[in-house]
């Protein structure tokens, strides 16, 4: 695989977590290379990762739902970080309520989420990432569409326009009928913006799928032959679009969501010419997966200009000893800034030998102590 070196890094120099899952009050001063939070399951390993993808993106790798990140009895939280990067120091803060976030740089409200979400990029890979190759095409829609923001932040604007035009649609079809007055005018803005999420999407798979096929090349024995595509929902054609919508109007009524548009998108991976999701076996989906995620890595990091930190939660436990040692090799090789859990202390050689000397942290009951 060609390594893609980008000129600079973001570094989380401090974090200050209070009342997020069963952190009540942690504080910790990461290495700027490997950090590695050593514990038995349960005890808030996953959560401090949370913690960090929260106060880089304002967002939560595991749910949509506010309520579900605050700690039990309290009425809010928040995660605090001092983060240095190129362009100086700053501190960022995201704080959560079970209605609400909010989300400051050095004070001040961010010009735009969009912008806060790429100004700290990073990369998070966790147990429930299977289902990016073997679960629904929402996930891999999200893949792509994370890729477009670091690349073209006005991707995010395209994307927020399509859904709500596409939601205020199939409201007034599921109401009012498909000869609704206004129906045509929420098309016309679904054709538009539809196109252009499409034309994201689609400039974004041809750098995901680049990026995927060379990791697989690491990952993957040479007998197996990776193809990715996009599979467009919609049309990059504008009027082409509105045709569409209008002739799918009265099949529209009685659907959920419209049978046509970017929101049924998918990026197809198929090895050997069979289709991956339903034919790959468990160790081709674990290397499928981790190839996306080194792909998310490298692209994440050409679109901005700035090596993404890296959150890796018990990667060891979902990949065999051969895929392990491939990822950790690339990963010593890029020298980002890791965090990664384990129930396994002994396997702290291991990560030393290939990424070298590693700060320690002992996460146990919600509480976290450097070893």
């Amino acid at each position: 695989m060609s390594e893609l070196r980008q000129p600079t890094s973001v570094k989380l120099r401090r974090l200050e977590v209070r009342d997020v899952r069963n952190l009540e009050a942690v504080s910790l001063e990461p290495s700027v290379s490997t950090n590695v939070l050593c514990g038995a399951n349960g005890q808030g390993k996953t959560s401090l990762l949370e913690a960090i993808y929260l106060v880089a993106t304002s967002r939560s790798f595991r749910t949509h739902r506010l309520r579900e990140l605050i700690r039990h009895g309290t009425a809010g939280g928040s995660s605090k970080a001092w983060v240095a990067d190129a362009l100086g120091n700053r501190e960022q803060i995201v704080g959560v309520t079970p209605t609400q976030r909010l989300v400051r740089v050095d004070g001040q409200k961010p010009a735009s989420m969009a912008q806060y979400a790429v100004r700290t990029p990073v990369v998070v890979f966790h147990p429930g990432e299977l289902e990016l190759t073997m679960g629904p095409a929402s996930g891999r829609r999200t893949l792509i569409d994370r890729v477009a923001l670091f690349f073209d932040a006005k991707s995010y604007g395209a994307h927020q326009a399509y859904v709500l035009a596409m939601r205020a649609r199939q409201r007034l079809l599921l109401t009012e009928g498909p000869d609704a007055l206004g129906v045509e005018a929420y098309e016309c803005l679904m054709a538009r913006h539809g196109v252009e999420v499409a034309c994201y999407r689609r400039a974004a798979v041809e750098r995901l799928a680049k990026a995927t096929r060379e990791a697989f090349e690491t990952v993957a024995p040479e007998s197996l032959q990776l193809a990715v595509r996009y599979v467009p929902g919609g049309s990059f054609d504008e009027e082409d679009a509105k045709k569409r919508l209008f002739s799918s109007r009265r099949q529209d009524c009685r659907r959920p969501s419209s049978g046509f548009g970017p929101h049924r998108d998918d990026l197809v991976l198929e090895i050997n010419g069979r289709l991956a999701r339903t034919d790959a076996s468990q160790g081709q989906h674990r290397m499928l997966t981790l190839s996306l995620k080194i792909a998310e890595m490298v692209c994440v990091g050409e679109g901005c200009g700035i090596n993404p930190m890296l959150l890796l939660d018990d990667v060891s436990s979902e990949l065999d000893a051969e895929r392990t040692d491939a990822f950790f090799d690339l990963l010593g090789h890029r020298k980002d800034q890791v965090f990664l859990t384990t129930t396994r202390p002994e396997m702290l050689p291991v990560y030393e030998r290939k990424m070298g000397e590693a700060k320690v942290f002992l996460v146990d009951s919600g509480r976290i102590t450097e070893a």
